[in-house]
């Protein structure tokens, strides 16, 4: 009998031991994992901040291909109002601010301009 409880005592002790270690070997695996997530979200953070900045660069540069736009459509509209006045000789045309007569006025010691008369503003020197 003294040898059951000797073999019973190493058997639970072997159990007992193998059960550590199997709890061991879990807990290091959860880690492993644990760790492995973290560099998850990280990563996931990291891709998710790269997406709003690049959500934000393409804002900015609609933003400046419209601003762009407009100022393409004004100075094509100059242009247009610029060669109509070459080919009319008279050098009048239209001011492209407020829309009212313009003409050349030619000057004895400055660049000759074409300017508003309504609003005086100069839409081109020669």
């Amino acid at each position: 009998m003294a040898d059951d409880d000797t073999e019973a005592e190493a058997e639970s002790t072997t159990e007992t031991t193998a059960e550590v270690e199997a709890e061991a070997a879990a807990t290091d695996d959860v880690t492993i994992d644990v760790e492995a997530i973290d560099e998850y979200e990280r990563r996931i953070d990291e891709l998710s901040t790269a997406v709003e900045e690049r959500d934000e660069t393409i804002e900015e540069l609609k933003s400046v291909v419209e601003e762009q736009s407009e100022q393409i459509d004004r100075l094509e509209g100059q242009f247009l109002d610029l060669s109509a006045r070459v080919a009319d000789g008279r050098n009048l045309g239209v001011c492209p601010e407020c829309n009212g007569p313009t003409e050349k006025k030619e000057r004895l010691f400055r660049s000759d301009t074409i300017e508003c008369t309504r609003c005086g503003e100069v839409i081109h020197t020669y």
